[in-house]
């Protein structure tokens, strides 16, 4: 489904629909001037896309400049197994894995089709607008700069170091520390990466849905966390005969056609492009598969 909001230039994609990625790439390849595309992560009870930040202040303060294709993932089975970002990124990018890897994680900026920057995701819309008007500043006159004294990521003086606590008795081994995100040594990017001075990217950590930022901020509930941190809803488990497609009563040989037709999308060659998250659903799924035809193969076995 493709639906732009009334009097704006904000359109947005569905995972679920077949043709998603045709229709990205067409806006892509149809946008004259700037345009912005971003993943977002979208729910029952989630705001529609365009309506979130920092979509919605970009629109209003630079939409007579600033086209955007927001491409929202449901979480649904039917969207499951599409990656039209990662396609996307491996169009514009076929020589740079980290490129690609970056685009698909933050917030792409193009211009007459061609990518002009990519934008780091910081956790927070309003960080990740300042970093978005500085790299629209770069590449249009009609988006002034921000202002710099604003710039997130500037770190608080670190408190005095305490005194250790003694142990209870002489020989008793002391409590492990608690790792802190200051410790990790983030990677150099490649690329026309915007980044920030604070907190190291919050992609390299894997948060449980709906806890806080780390560091004690609080992160927006319908923030988007890069591809990798999704957590899949939890289903019930399907009929044998449902999972696999196949009716009753279907004779033998066929369902095993159908069976092998089936599993083989997940074969690990068609999966190993993609991102390590998908590939493990990948697995994930065929053993389902496996597990279902094992009791479809011995009903159909015992009723002949």
């Amino acid at each position: 489904m493709l639906r732009s909001t009334l009097g704006t230039v904000q359109f947005v994609l569905f995972f679920s629909d077949k043709n998603v990625r045709e229709q990205l790439f067409a806006r892509v390849d149809g946008t004259r001037g700037l345009l912005l595309v971003a993943g977002v992560r979208h729910g029952p009870a989630m705001r529609s896309p365009e309506q979130r930040e920092p979509f919605v202040t970009l629109e209003f303060l630079h939409g007579s400049v600033l086209t955007q294709v927001l491409v929202a993932d449901e979480g649904t089975a039917e969207g499951m197994w599409r990656d039209p970002l990662g396609d996307l990124a491996d169009r514009l990018y076929p020589d740079s894995k980290e490129d690609a890897y970056a685009m698909t994680n933050g917030y792409l900026l193009l211009e007459d089709g061609a990518p002009r920057a990519v934008v780091r995701k910081q956790g927070l819309p309003a960080e990740d607008l300042w970093f978005l008007e500085e790299a629209l500043s770069r590449l249009t006159p009609r988006v002034p700069p921000p202002d710099p004294t604003r710039r997130p990521g500037k770190r608080k003086p670190e408190p005095a170091p305490r005194a250790p606590r003694r142990p209870a008795s002489h020989g008793a081994p002391r409590p492990p520390r608690e790792p802190d995100w200051r410790d990790r040594t983030e990677p150099q990017g490649r690329g026309r990466v915007e980044d920030s001075q604070g907190p190291g990217d919050w992609r390299d950590r894997t948060e449980p849905q709906g806890w806080g930022r780390v560091g004690g901020e609080a992160e927006d509930p319908e923030t988007t966390p890069p591809r990798g941190t999704r957590v899949a809803a939890s289903a019930p488990r399907k009929d044998a005969w449902t999972l696999l497609g196949i009716a009753r009563g279907t004779a033998l040989d066929e369902a095993r056609k159908a069976f092998r037709t089936l599993i083989s999308g997940y074969h690990p060659d068609k999966v190993a492009h993609l991102a390590p998250e998908f590939r493990e659903l990948a697995e994930r799924r065929t053993r389902e598969i496996l597990e279902a035809w094992e009791e479809v193969e011995r009903e159909l076995k015992d009723a002949g």
